[in-house]
C-alpha cells in the first residue's frame, strides 16, 4: 500500500511538473509571438522606405481608421494562443511609419513646431535637451519651470546608454509607445469588444501622430504613463478579488506620473479616488481601505516627484503654469503672463548661452512676483476664476480642443467632429449606467464600473481649465489625461452598439479568445514600473557628490564663453570635448534623405521660421558635406565639410567677440554671406 500511494504521489509530480513545462513554454511561446510581431516596425525604422508608402498613413484620415478596425479583426480571425500580437503588430507599425516619415522627409508628419529636419529638436524641446545635459555633465539643472524633472531625467539616461544618438532615441521611443498603446487597446478589446478597442485606439493614434512621434518633449512621457495607466484601471474596474485593489491603484498612481511629467488636469486624481467608494461594491471598511489607498498611490507620486526634484534643481522656480493663470485672470494668455513677468522684473534681455546664469535670476524673480500677483488676484477677486473657467469651457467646446489644435496638420474635420458627438454620446450612455444602477442586468454592471472612470476623467478635466486653459498649447497640454479621456468617445461608440444590440435581441459583448490573456497587464506594470524606477534612481547616478560638480559650467556654455568675449583668432574648438550633440549631414539631391544625412531639397523645403527666418539665406546656400550640430542652449553649429571631418570648429571672426542670437555659429571657410 505503501509503494501505491507513493507512486501516486510521484505521478501526480510528475503531472504537476509537466503541466507548469507545458504552462511556460505557451509563455515563452506568447513572448516570442510579440517579439516577432515588432519586428516589422524595428525594420521600417532601420531601413529607408518610399515616402509614397508611408504617406497615406502619416497625412491622411481613413488610413489610421483601417489600420484600427484591422488591429481588431486580426486577432478574431486567429483565435489562438498569442493572437493579440496581430493586433501589436498592426499598433507597432503604425507608430513605426509616423517615425519613419521623419527619418525619411527630414520633417514629422504634423510639422510640428517643436522639431526641425525630422530630428532636431527646438523651443521647448531643445529646452529639456540642454537640461538632459547639465545633468550629464554632473550638474543640478540651473534653469526648469517648476518641477518637470521626470522626461528630463529619462532623457539624459537614453542620451547616456545611447551616446547622444536623436534617431535611436526616437527608435526606442517609439517601440515603448506601441508597446503601451498595445497594452491598454488589449484590455480594452477583452473587456469591451472591438469597436470601442478601435474607437480608442483611433484617438490615441492620432494623439501620437500629431504630439509625440518624433519628438523630444514631456508629452511623450506623459503619454506612456496614461497609457499603461489607463490598461491597468480598465482592468481594475473589470476583474474582481484582491487583484482589483492593486491594479486600480497601481493605474492611479501611473496616473499621477503622467501628471508630474506633463502637468495639467490635477482634478482628475482626487476624482479617481472619490470613485474607488463606488467601484468597490462591498462593506464600509473595504470602501474605506479604497479610498485611503488611492490617497496612498498618488501621495508616494507626489513624495518620489518632490525628492528627485529637490535633488536635480539648482533652484526652486515657479511653474510657468503661473504665466497661464496670470492670463486666464486678465482675459488673455501665458503671452501676456510672460510680458508681465518681464515688465515686474525690469527684463529685456534675450536668454543666451553667454548670460544664461544672469538671466535664470531676472526671469525667476519675475516669475515669483507674478506668482504673488495671481495670489492676491485668486484671494480678492475670485469671481475671475469663474470668469476664466466659463471662457475656458467655451474655447474647450467650440475649439473641440481634445481632438483639434490650430498650430499642426490635424485630421479631417469630418472625424474630429464626429469624435466631438461620440464624446457627448459616451457622456449620455455614462449618466444613463449610473442612473439605472439598480435596475442594470449583471451583464452590463461593467459599463456601469466604466462609466465612473468617465465621469472621474470628464469632471477632473473640466474643473481643471481654468488652471490649465485650453488656449495655451491647446490638445498637448492635456496629454496626461487625454487617454484616459478617450474612454469617452470610444464608450459612446460601444454604447451605440449595446442599444442597436439589445434593440434586435443580439448578444451584447462578444469577448476574444484571448482575453484571458495577462500580458497586457503585465507589459503595462513592467513599462510603467520601468519609467519610474529609471527616474527614481537617474538623480543619484547622474549627479556626481561636490558642488562644484554641481554648479559648473558644461563644456558648452565655455565655449560659447570664448567666442563672445575672445578675439577673432581662436583656436579651434574640440567638437569631441563638448560632450552632446547631433551631427546632421547635408547631401546633394542626388541622395534621397535618411537621418542624419538630409537633401539639400528637403532641407532647404523645412527651413526653420521664428527668429532664425533672418538666417534663411545662409542655410539655403550651404554646399553638400555640410554638417549642422544641434547644442544645448539652443546652440547650432553649421560645419564645413572640413570641420566635419575632423570634428574641429573654426568660428567666424565676425562671429566673435560678441553676443550673437540666435546662437547659430558657421564654420569659418563656408563660403556664405555674412549671417
Amino acid at each position: 500500500m505503501t509503494l501505491f500511494t507513493e507512486l501516486l504521489d510521484f505521478g501526480k509530480s510528475a503531472i504537476r511538473i509537466q503541466q507548469t513545462r507545458l504552462r511556460w513554454t505557451r509563455r515563452g511561446l506568447h513572448v516570442a509571438y510579440l517579439l516577432a510581431a515588432l519586428l516589422p516596425a524595428v525594420w521600417i525604422l532601420s531601413h529607408r522606405t518610399p515616402v509614397a508608402w508611408l504617406r497615406p498613413i502619416c497625412k491622411d484620415t481613413l488610413p489610421i481608421l483601417a489600420a484600427s478596425a484591422i488591429a481588431v479583426i486580426l486577432p478574431r480571425l486567429f483565435r489562438r494562443a498569442g493572437a493579440s500580437a496581430w493586433s501589436l503588430l498592426v499598433i507597432a507599425l503604425t507608430q513605426a511609419t509616423f517615425q519613419a516619415w521623419c527619418y525619411n522627409t527630414g520633417s514629422h508628419p504634423a510639422r510640428s513646431l517643436l522639431q526641425i529636419w525630422g530630428i532636431f529638436p527646438v523651443n521647448d524641446a531643445c529646452f529639456y535637451y540642454t537640461q538632459a545635459c547639465e545633468l550629464l555633465n554632473g550638474q543640478r539643472i540651473t534653469f526648469m519651470l517648476g518641477p518637470r524633472q521626470p522626461y528630463p531625467l529619462l532623457l539624459a539616461v537614453l542620451l547616456r546608454i545611447f551616446g547622444h544618438d536623436f534617431r535611436t532615441i526616437t527608435l526606442v521611443f517609439t517601440i515603448v509607445m506601441a508597446l503601451a498603446t498595445w497594452s491598454a487597446f488589449e484590455v480594452i478589446r477583452s473587456r469591451f469588444g472591438g469597436l470601442m478597442a478601435a474607437a480608442f485606439l483611433v484617438c490615441v493614434t492620432f494623439l501620437i501622430r500629431i504630439h509625440c512621434a518624433g519628438l523630444l518633449v514631456t508629452e511623450q512621457l506623459a503619454v506612456l504613463y496614461s497609457l499603461c495607466a489607463v490598461a491597468m484601471l480598465v482592468e481594475g474596474v473589470a476583474t474582481e478579488g484582491k487583484a482589483k485593489t492593486w491594479l486600480y491603484c497601481g493605474g492611479i498612481f501611473f496616473l499621477t506620473q503622467a501628471l508630474n511629467a506633463r502637468p495639467a488636469a490635477y482634478m482628475t486624481l482626487p476624482f479617481l479616488i472619490l470613485a474607488s467608494w463606488q467601484l468597490f461594491d462591498s462593506s464600509l471598511k473595504v470602501r474605506g481601505k479604497m479610498i485611503l489607498l488611492s490617497a496612498i498611490a498618488v501621495t508616494v507620486s507626489f513624495l518620489l516627484h518632490d525628492v528627485t526634484y529637490k535633488r536635480v534643481a539648482a533652484a526652486r522656480v515657479p511653474s510657468n503654469g503661473w504665466y497661464c493663470i496670470y492670463g486666464m485672470l486678465n482675459g488673455g494668455n501665458w503671452g501676456d503672463g510672460l510680458k508681465h513677468s518681464q515688465q515686474v522684473s525690469q527684463n529685456k534681455s534675450v536668454m543666451t548661452p553667454s548670460n544664461w546664469q544672469a538671466t535664470v535670476s531676472v526671469h525667476v524673480e519675475g516669475l515669483r512676483r507674478l506668482r504673488e500677483e495671481c495670489l492676491y488676484e485668486i484671494r480678492h477677486h475670485p469671481e475671475k476664476i469663474v470668469r476664466g473657467w466659463l471662457r475656458g469651457a467655451q474655447f474647450f467646446w467650440s475649439k473641440n480642443t481634445p481632438f483639434r489644435a490650430s498650430i499642426a496638420d490635424m485630421p479631417s474635420v469630418w472625424f474630429t467632429e464626429s469624435a466631438r458627438w461620440f464624446t457627448a454620446l459616451g457622456i449620455v450612455f455614462s449618466l444613463f449606467f449610473l442612473l439605472r444602477r439598480g435596475s442594470l442586468s449583471p451583464k452590463l454592471k461593467i459599463y456601469q464600473a466604466l462609466s465612473w472612470l468617465n465621469m472621474a476623467a470628464l469632471l477632473g478635466m473640466i474643473i481643471s481649465l481654468p488652471f490649465a486653459p485650453p488656449w495655451d498649447g491647446e490638445t498637448r497640454i492635456y496629454a496626461a489625461t487625454l487617454p484616459l479621456f478617450f474612454l469617452l468617445p470610444a464608450f459612446g461608440v460601444g454604447g451605440l452598439y449595446l442599444l442597436i444590440a439589445n434593440r434586435f435581441h443580439r448578444t451584447t459583448v462578444e469577448l476574444n479568445a484571448d482575453s484571458q490573456s495577462n500580458f497586457p497587464i503585465h507589459s503595462a506594470v513592467i513599462i510603467g514600473g520601468a519609467l519610474s524606477l529609471l527616474i527614481v534612481l537617474a538623480p543619484w547616478c547622474l549627479l556626481r557628490a561636490g558642488s562644484a560638480a554641481k554648479n559648473g559650467w558644461h563644456p558648452v556654455r565655455v565655449m560659447i564663453g570664448e567666442l563672445v568675449g575672445g578675439p577673432p583668432s581662436l583656436s579651434p574648438f574640440n567638437l569631441r570635448s563638448l560632450q552632446a550633440g547631433y551631427h546632421l549631414r547635408l547631401t546633394d539631391d542626388t541622395q534621397p534623405t535618411w537621418l542624419p544625412n538630409i537633401s539639400r531639397k528637403d532641407f532647404i523645403q523645412t527651413l526653420p521660421l521664428g527668429g532664425y527666418s533672418p538666417l534663411a539665406s545662409a542655410f539655403k546656400r550651404l554646399p553638400p558635406g555640410s554638417e549642422l550640430v544641434v547644442l544645448p542652449y539652443y546652440v547650432w553649429l553649421v560645419l564645413d565639410e572640413e570641420d566635419a571631418q575632423t570634428q574641429k570648429f573654426r568660428a567666424r571672426p565676425e562671429q566673435t567677440g560678441h553676443i550673437v542670437s540666435p546662437p547659430v555659429y558657421f564654420s569659418k571657410r563656408l563660403n556664405i554671406q555674412n549671417p
